[in-house]
């Protein structure tokens, strides 16, 4: 049984992570109808350049997650500048004591620079409508969900075994697979070798 600390604790975490999903849907809808409506026109030749630059930023972070490349990081940095105006704001939250404020604080920390997360909005954005792309992002966000709120409940555990089991070589391996899976370039070449 939770104690009432650990229980307020465990809703503070579904709480921030439901925040964090929130801020996912807002990137991907913003970026998806900027595309759609402003820049219709353009948006069915944007949409392979889209994938490409998701898969290449996918085996970025596998790569970065082995430990070969900090390249995503250079990325990453691209956000920061946005990040700098928000960053306060978030800051604002902590320490978290209240469900409202572990979820507001997850729409706003949901926007904290990761490669992982841009290149998944950008894959999202380039499935041809507004209604694919929100399902491509929640269906992320949902599957990202266990981790995280293992990560929260167990950070030191999860850390050591981690660290003991090797797993940034098995997940870093398979995020860069994916992602040279999902270039339309690898695709069509594996398409044409199976």
């Amino acid at each position: 049984m939770l104690s009432v600390g650990e229980r307020a604790s465990s809703v503070n975490i579904v709480a921030y992570n439901l925040g964090r999903v929130l801020s996912y849907a807002l990137f991907t809808l913003l970026l998806a109808a900027t595309l759609q409506f402003g820049l219709s026109h353009y948006y069915n030749d944007l949409m392979v350049p889209l994938r490409t630059f998701a898969g290449v930023l996918l085996v970025l972070m596998g790569l970065y997650l082995c430990g070969i490349s900090r390249l995503i990081l250079k990325v990453e940095s691209l956000g920061r500048y946005a990040w700098r105006l928000l960053q306060p704001l978030a800051k604002s939250f902590l320490p978290i004591q209240t469900p409202a404020q572990a979820l507001a604080a997850g729409l706003v920390w949901g926007w904290l620079p990761c490669g992982l997360v841009y290149s998944t909005v950008l894959w999202a954005t380039s499935l041809g409508s507004i209604s694919l792309s929100m399902t491509a992002i929640f269906g992320f966000a949902i599957g990202t969900l266990p981790a995280m709120l293992l990560a929260g409940l167990f950070a030191q555990q999860i850390k050591a075994l981690w660290q003991q089991l090797y797993l940034k070589w098995i997940f870093g391996s398979l995020i860069s697979l994916y992602g040279l899976y999902s270039i339309p370039y690898f695709k069509n070449l594996l398409s044409g070798v199976v």
